[in-house]
């Protein structure tokens, strides 16, 4: 999926935005990356599910921030 010019392979959210799409509706997605591909994340080796749980943790908070933010300009 690299040499396709992929830089993120998520594990859902295309029926949703194939379904918004087929009825006109506008469709966001935020999505946390908690877990990279085997030799993508920072140094070498498997990816250890206390570091996942921090990413998970981080990007949730940080998702948090983004839709506070959005809802105090609306």
């Amino acid at each position: 999926m690299e040499r396709d010019g992929c830089d993120v392979v998520g594990m859902t959210g295309m029926p949703e935005a194939a379904l918004a799409r087929e009825l006109a509706m506008d469709y966001a997605a935020i999505a946390v990356v908690a877990n990279w591909a085997a030799g993508k994340g920072e140094g070498d080796g498997e990816i250890s599910m206390a570091e996942i749980e921090q990413n998970l943790h981080m990007g949730m908070a940080n998702t948090a921030s983004l839709l506070k933010a959005f809802i105090e300009i609306g």
